[in-house]
């Protein structure tokens, strides 16, 4: 018995498509598979009966459709998102010639281990060499804005003392106005009132 593989491979901008056949070896020569033992039959139930099955999409009839497809079933079986991503170009050459191990994901069976902090010692205090001439200036700059921080202290105190004898002076304005504005309503009920 001899195996016939055919390969359609899509070439180029225009799609012109290659076919390909390769003759393999005879394998009526292989061993017959053993046996395998007969399981025994379980009662049926209707314990998913009842679960209503996701409806599947529909996806294009293309590698990438196939491969989204597939997907998508053992999402709706496992309930899980498959974490490998879908590969978009095609098959090369050499890899289909020769079949590859499936790939399995390995779990990591080790603990989480934390990296311990490195505490690093303080420096010792060291003499500090500052430039005379970068030390007066600083000095100068210093004392400059000490003085400025005094005069602005000092103006503020000035026109905290202005506002204050002001609003005094409003309050006693006011309280001229209401005592003159009661002496004309008593004036103006006493005279002009009779007048009428």
């Amino acid at each position: 018995m001899y195996l016939k593989v055919i390969f359609t491979k899509e070439m180029g901008l225009f799609n012109k498509k290659v076919k390909e056949e390769v003759e393999t070896e005879d394998i009526s020569g292989l061993p017959e598979l053993p046996q395998l033992p007969e399981l025994p039959e379980f009662e049926d139930t209707d314990e998913y009966s009842n679960e209503k099955l996701a409806q599947l999409p529909s996806f294009p009839d293309s590698n990438i459709g196939r491969k989204f497809s597939q997907n998508s079933i053992k999402e709706a079986v496992t309930g899980k998102k498959e974490d490998e991503e879908v590969e978009t170009d095609e098959f090369a050459e050499n890899e289909m010639q020769t079949m590859r191990k499936p790939r399995i994901k390995e779990e990591l069976k080790k603990s989480p281990s934390f990296s311990q902090v490195s505490r690093t010692k303080p420096k010792e205090a060291e003499p500090l060499f500052i430039r005379i001439d970068k030390f007066e200036e600083g000095s100068h700059k210093f004392e400059e804005v000490k003085r400025k921080t005094a005069e602005i202290e000092k103006m503020f105190a000035n026109l905290k003392n202005i506002k204050e004898n002001e609003d005094k002076e409003l309050k006693s304005f006011e309280e001229e106005i209401r005592q003159i504005k009661e002496k004309i309503e008593i004036i103006d009920n006493n005279v002009f009132s009779k007048i009428e």
